[in-house]
Parts: structure tokens; C-alpha cells; sequence
């Protein structure tokens, strides 16, 4: 290491001390936005110390860095002229909640927000419900259509599951608000992440944390479910400090029916490994949108959308529910591109069986067991805003 490394590693580590200490403060005073950041650092590393999966306090993805291609100065100047947004107002649909439990349904809140029902047991996914994906209402990513219904509109809520801590995935607002309205909801969450939500009041007996591999059982009203934490590609984050929470995917896995919950992910081969320990699954919910050149291991392309949902599934009949596009502008892609791509790779070619797959528009449903929904109204409905 030279002279010049050492000191800007070590002034680079003096001022993220003094940021975090500074938003430390801020926090006790009550600042909203500081308080959205969530719980200390040190907080953070008394959940995780134990982990076998931390290097130098740290996580690591298993999969070695992919080459990024492209030129972040050009990304920078493509995403200022905002790409990403759609030509005309999005459809959304306030979802009737009058019909749960289901078996095994989903409706699609927006981005990973979902409410997913597996044998009976109301599951929701990195429940964003602000207009903002960002630790302040006033700056950062908004919301390009509203959220279809509110946290209070919601059914009662068994399992709230999250994926990792970023503020398109992890909104304070929205857990302290969860957490009211169900008093008896689970939060099921990768391991640091435990810390965030004790930071926002959720008392430590109703959170259940999990690291790669590792599994947590929850029993709603006589009615066993797992949830299995399987290694995904990405990074976690939600000040100046990353990789001090784990970010995973999720295998759910009910008494008669099985759900894959991505998350944030880059493309990784393990996923393999998921379905053939957790597999196969009826229900697959990917990410698909807010990929880039620049960032392979962060977000998936549509087509390996597909690939991971063919290696989850295992050739049995299954659907798959595209997530985490459509709601926040996060890349240079055009807004109906991720959907596009999806629906042309999904069809049949020589060697290879279609995939089935149902994109709902923002509050639309689908119930899996005789594929009836408002998912269903207007299949295509994306392609009037794309």
C-alpha cells in the first residue's frame, strides 16, 4: 500500500465516522430523516458478530465481481434526462382484500411490494408504501404512480418479509406503520437488518432473523410456513457504510405450496442450488427492471429473470410475477422495456418450452389456483404507457 493510499483510506474512514456519528445525533433529536436511516453501526455489528459469512466485518458476495462495461459519466448524463418514465399515467387498481385467505394468490403493490398468500398465511414483501424511496420525503427517487391502497387498507398482515435494507426495498415509515396496524405480524428479515427494525420500535420478540442458507419457521393459526434465506448477488446499504446487513432471496415454503421471493439480485448460478434444495416452485416473484451494463451483479436482465425462474421451478408448471420495475426510475432503460424483454424471451423457441408468466398492473391480482384476478383484465396493459 502507498503513502497516498494509506491516507486516503484512513480519511476516508475519519469521515464516515464523523458522518455517522453526526447522523447519530440527529437521530436522538428526532430528525425524520436521519431516523429513516435506521440503527448504529454498532447496533448493526452486535447482530452480525457471529456470522460466518463476514470478511473484515463485512459481507461478500460468493460470486466473484462481474466486468461492468460503459462509461458511468454517460450513465449519469443518460439517467438526468430520465428515461425511465412512462409516456402516459400508469393503471393501478385499488385491490379488493374481501376474498383472502387464498391458497395461493399475489397481488402486486408496486416494485417488491407484494402481498402474497401462501396456504392461508398474508406474507408482505419490502413494504414500501411512501412516495419516496429515500431516507427524506423531499429528495430522491418518487413514486411514477400512487400506491394502490394504503397500510391501513391492507388485510391483516401474518408475515412481514424483507429482503435487505435498501429504501426502495425498507421504508421506516411503512414498518413503524405495519407494526401498529398488525400487532401480531412476524418481520422475517436477513441478519443486521433485525437491527434497523428494533432502531424504528418493533419489539425484538417479533422479529426473526436468518443468514444465507439458514431457515426460520413461523406458525399462523395452526399453519406451518418456512422461510429459507438463499444467498442473492447484490450489496446492502443505507448511509456511507455498505455490506454491514446481508441482503438475500427468500424460499417460502407452506404446508401444500412453495414461493420464490427475489428480491434485489444480479445473476448468480447458486439459484440453481435453491431450487433443487427448496424446489420446485409454483410461484416465482423476480426482479426485473433497473439493470445496466454498469452493474451486472446488482440487477438482473429479464432474460436471466427467466433463467433463475426455469432452474427454480425444475420444469414443473409454474408462474411467474415480475417485481422491482415499473414504480421507481432507478436506470437508463426505457420504462416498458423490462416487460418488453420479458414477454418476447418468455415465448417458445427451438430447444426451449415457454414460460408462463402474468405481469399485473399496480394493485392487480391473481389467484393461482383457477388464475382469476384483475391481473387478468387487462393483460397488456403496460404497453399504453410504455
Amino acid at each position: 500500500m502507498t503513502p497516498n493510499h494509506d491516507f486516503r483510506s484512513r480519511a476516508s474512514t475519519t469521515v464516515r465516522g464523523a458522518v455517522a456519528s453526526a447522523t447519530e445525533r440527529l437521530a436522538d433529536a428526532g430528525l425524520p430523516g436521519a431516523r429513516a436511516i435506521g440503527a448504529t453501526l454498532e447496533a448493526i455489528a452486535a447482530e452480525v458478530a457471529t456470522s460466518r459469512f463476514l470478511v473484515d466485518g463485512r459481507f461478500v458476495n460468493p460470486d466473484p465481481p462481474s466486468p461492468a462495461t460503459g462509461s458511468p459519466a454517460a450513465a449519469l448524463g443518460d439517467m438526468m434526462r430520465r428515461p425511465g418514465r412512462p409516456t402516459a399515467r400508469i393503471m393501478v387498481s385499488t385491490p379488493d382484500f374481501a376474498h383472502r385467505p387464498r391458497d395461493l394468490a399475489v397481488t402486486w403493490l408496486g416494485h417488491a411490494t407484494a402481498l402474497v398468500e401462501v396456504d392461508g398465511v398474508a406474507i408482505l414483501t419490502d413494504p414500501v408504501f411512501s412516495r419516496r424511496a429515500s431516507p427524506s420525503q423531499l429528495v430522491g427517487p418518487a413514486r411514477m404512480h400512487p400506491v394502490p391502497c394504503t397500510v391501513a387498507e391492507l388485510p391483516p398482515i401474518d408475515v412481514v418479509l424483507i429482503s435487505h435494507d435498501h429504501y426502495d426495498h425498507l421504508d421506516a415509515v411503512t414498518v413503524r406503520e405495519l407494526a401498529r396496524t398488525w400487532p401480531a405480524a412476524v418481520f422475517v428479515c436477513p441478519i443486521g437488518v433485525g437491527a434497523h427494525l428494533r432502531a424504528w420500535g418493533i419489539a425484538a420478540q417479533r422479529i426473526r432473523t436468518a443468514q444465507w442458507h439458514d431457515e426460520v419457521a413461523v406458525t399462523v393459526d395452526g399453519t406451518p410456513i418456512r422461510f429459507a434465506a438463499v444467498p442473492a448477488r447484490h450489496f446492502s446499504g443505507r448511509a456511507l457504510e455498505r455490506d454491514r446487513t446481508m441482503w438475500v432471496s427468500w424460499a417460502v415454503i407452506g404446508p401444500r405450496h412453495r414461493m420464490f421471493f427475489s428480491g434485489d439480485t444480479g445473476f448468480t448460478e447458486s439459484y440453481e442450488d435453491a431450487g433443487a434444495a427448496h424446489g420446485p416452485f409454483q410461484l416465482t416473484l423476480l426482479a426485473i427492471g433497473a439493470y445496466d451494463p454498469l452493474w451486472p451483479d446488482i440487477h438482473v436482465t429479464p432474460e436471466e429473470a427467466l433463467t433463475i425462474h426455469r432452474v427454480l421451478t425444475r420444469g414443473e408448471e409454474a408462474l411467474l410475477v415480475p417485481i422491482h420495475w415499473g414504480t421507481f426510475n432507478l436506470a437508463r432503460h426505457a420504462w416498458g422495456e423490462p416487460a418488453a424483454r420479458l414477454v418476447h424471451a418468455a415465448r417458445a423457441a427451438p430447444g426451449r418450452a415457454p414460460v408462463d408468466i402474468v405481469i399485473p398492473h399496480p394493485g392487480g391480482d391473481l389467484d393461482l389456483t383457477d388464475r382469476t384476478g384483475t391481473a387478468t383484465l387487462a393483460p397488456d396493459w403496460w404497453k399504453e404507457s410504455a
